[in-house]
């Protein structure tokens, strides 16, 4: 998922979106999306992170999500949108809109479990996307 020769995504964070910890390492988190930054997705995640795709598949494992990331090399992002990111204890959640070099816009919520109220690492991430019609 290297960006070579791909220009960088513009990034906007609604203000609320950063002033915790948690919220902070959520906000890097799907930065990294945006970046393709294979290193920076896995980090925040456990190695035996469960993500489930709705509608699509669940991934169990980190060297499992890093196959995945790695096969998506070729996609990229023009610009992400983080418009909440909520926290409380182990659970948080995000929402958004991600759009990619090609025009296509999702709608996204990546719903996220924490190893413990304290923690660090990811244990669970359920992700959510919808497609948007394009704007004329």
């Amino acid at each position: 998922m290297e960006r070579k020769g791909q220009a960088m995504p513009s990034i906007t964070v609604k203000p609320d979106c950063g002033h915790s910890p948690k919220k902070a390492l959520l906000r890097d988190f799907i930065s990294a999306f945006a970046h393709a930054d294979v290193d920076g997705i896995l980090a925040p995640m456990s190695d035996d992170i469960v993500w489930n795709l709705v509608g699509e598949t669940v991934i169990e494992g980190k060297v499992n999500v890093r196959k995945l990331l790695e096969s998506m090399e070729n996609a990229g992002t023009s610009d992400l949108v983080i418009e909440s990111i909520i926290t409380h204890g182990r659970d948080a959640a995000v929402n958004g809109v991600i759009r990619s070099n090609s025009g296509q816009a999702h709608a996204f919520c990546d719903v996220v479990q924490f190893s413990s109220t304290t923690g660090r690492k990811i244990k669970t991430m359920t992700s959510y996307s919808i497609a948007l019609s394009e704007e004329k």
